[in-house]
């Protein structure tokens, strides 16, 4: 068999196992529009589960030739159950365009009948252009989250450990003297109270999330990396472990059915984004990017 052929038929393989299997999408009220943001609703088709783990389609594009080919990458056609805190909304088909024509609707499945969800999150505006997505996809008849995961109260032991993970990932942040000044860095010493929570979880079995950004960013240019908002997981005896930045928690459930909750992270970016899933218990991650320009 020609190196070809193989490596078609192993695609094919892995596409035909992949359909199979659980598929992870998240719904985008306007993903799919002739690069104007504001097009048809869509589900972003992100993750497929291969034995004990979860994979993103790797799927990315560097010229417009590329567009009108690798869209044979993903399902041609699926029936999605959209939900929303663990609660059937919607039981959408969403179908691959014959082509893409932006990077950023790669992996985007257009949805056959756009009306019957047209108000369910809001739309892109002038002052919210890119709106987070909570409106969970999955091929499977029901969602739940059975670790219980729930926004909750800071515990004051975990904010402590959170300061001090930052502290070390963090030692000398760049900033400037004055507010307003062109980017003249200089290493800045801050103090626990300059950096803020922002948001917390928790779950049933004791795992923690933690949202924390830096405040007191003087420069008059982009920031330096620790002035961004940052993500911290915490365990149940303690540990402390850095999960990302630019985040936004769209939601936890168990996409496989097997007992436990993974969690679906937007990743917000100005040209490079995506989507982050962790499972077991922060152990792993899969990610899926997506390109706007």
């Amino acid at each position: 068999m020609k190196p070809r052929a193989l490596t078609l038929l192993l695609l094919l393989s892995t596409l035909t196992a992949s359909a199979q299997r659980p598929l992870i999408g998240i719904f985008e009220s306007a993903s799919s529009g002739k690069g104007d943001n504001q097009g048809q609703p869509g589900v972003r088709v992100l993750f497929y589960q291969s034995g004990q783990q979860w994979r993103s389609y790797n799927a990315a594009c560097h010229d417009e030739a590329c567009l009108k080919i690798i869209t044979h990458l993903f399902p041609a056609v699926t029936t999605w159950t959209l939900v929303k805190d663990n609660k059937p909304i919607a039981k959408v088909t969403a179908t691959i365009p014959a082509a893409f024509h932006v990077y950023s609707e790669i992996g985007v499945q257009a949805i056959t009948n756009p009306g019957s969800v047209a108000n369910l999150e809001p739309r892109p505006n002038p002052t919210q252009p890119s709106p987070p997505h909570t409106i969970l996809a999955t091929t499977l008849a029901t969602l739940n989250d059975p670790d219980h995961w729930r926004p909750s109260a800071f515990f004051p032991l975990d904010l402590t450990h959170v300061q001090q993970a930052f502290r070390r990932l963090y030692p000398h942040p760049k900033n400037c003297a004055a507010i307003g000044q062109a980017p003249g860095y200089h290493p800045w010493t801050y103090t626990d109270a300059d950096i803020k929570p922002d948001a917390s979880y928790i779950s049933d079995r004791n795992w923690r999330l933690f949202q924390v950004t830096l405040g007191g960013y003087l420069c008059d240019g982009p920031p330096d990396a620790a002035f961004l908002d940052q993500w911290f997981a915490i365990s149940p005896t303690g540990e402390v472990t850095h999960i990302g930045r630019l985040m936004h928690f769209a939601g936890a459930a168990d996409f496989a059915h097997e007992g436990h909750s993974e969690l679906l992270f937007e990743i917000q970016g100005d040209n490079t984004g995506g989507y982050r899933l962790f499972y077991d218990n922060f152990a792993h991650q899969a990610h899926a990017a997506v390109t706007y320009h």
